[in-house]
C-alpha cells in the first residue's frame, strides 16, 4: 500500500469484509505494532471489532495509566506524516477537563470525504477507561450472531449517509435497537425510535 493508495480508495460503497482489508492494511503501512510497542496495551475496537464496518473509520484505545502526552504527540506526528494526513485534531479529554472517555485523544483525518477517506479516533486511556472500552468490545462480540450483523449492517447502511447520523441517530443506537429490542429491519429500527424521541 502507497500514502496515494491510502486516499484514493474505491467506490462510496464497500463491504466490511472490504474495508476490514483496507483496514489492515492501512494498520500495517502506519506500523502500528512498532509504533505502539512502549505502551502496555493497544485494540482495534468499534464496527471493526463487531465486523460491522461501513464506512472508513478505526477506533484504536491505547493503554496509558500515565497519560504521557509527550509520547502520545510522538504518536500523532508519525500518523500524521507517514498517512500524509489532511487533519490531525487533538482533545485533551481528562475527567477534569470533559465527559465521556477520560484520557487524550487525537482525531486523524486522511482526507475531507466521509465517504472516501479514512478517519482514525485514537484514544489513550488510563486502566479503568481502558478495561471498560476492551470488555465492552469483548461482550459485543460474544452477543452478535450472523442474523444481528446482517440486520445491523442493513439499518447502518441506510443511515449513515444522513445528516441525522452521529446527531440524533447513532451506531450505539442501531446496536441496542438489533441486540436488545430485537430490530430486525428498517421499519422495525424506526418503530423503536419513535419513544427514544420524546
Amino acid at each position: 500500500m502507497t500514502v496515494t493508495g491510502l486516499h484514493s480508495q474505491g467506490a462510496d460503497r464497500a463491504t466490511n469484509a472490504g474495508l476490514k482489508r483496507e483496514a489492515d492494511e492501512l494498520l500495517g503501512f502506519a506500523g502500528f505494532r512498532k509504533l505502539l510497542a512502549a505502551y502496555d496495551g493497544w485494540f482495534v475496537g468499534g464496527s471493526y471489532s463487531y465486523d460491522l464496518m461501513c464506512w472508513r473509520d478505526l477506533d484504536i484505545y491505547v493503554l496509558d495509566p500515565k497519560n504521557d502526552l509527550q509520547s502520545c504527540f510522538r504518536v500523532a506526528c508519525h500518523l500524521t506524516e507517514r498517512l500524509a494526513a489532511r487533519k490531525s485534531r487533538f482533545t485533551n479529554n481528562l475527567c477534569e477537563f470533559e465527559a465521556g472517555p477520560c484520557g487524550l485523544y487525537w482525531g486523524i483525518k486522511l482526507g475531507d470525504s466521509p465517504f472516501r477517506d479514512w478517519k482514525l479516533d485514537l484514544w489513550f486511556l488510563a486502566k479503568e477507561g481502558y478495561d471498560n472500552h476492551f470488555a465492552y468490545s469483548a461482550r459485543m462480540r460474544q452477543r452478535l450472531t450472523d442474523e444481528s450483523r446482517r440486520a445491523i449492517l442493513s439499518i447502518k447502511e441506510v443511515y449513515w449517509r444522513r445528516k441525522e447520523y452521529r446527531d440524533s441517530i447513532t451506531s450505539d443506537l442501531i446496536y441496542r435497537a438489533v441486540l436488545d429490542a430485537g430490530a430486525r429491519t428498517l421499519d422495525d429500527f424506526e418503530e423503536f425510535l419513535r419513544p427514544n424521541r420524546r
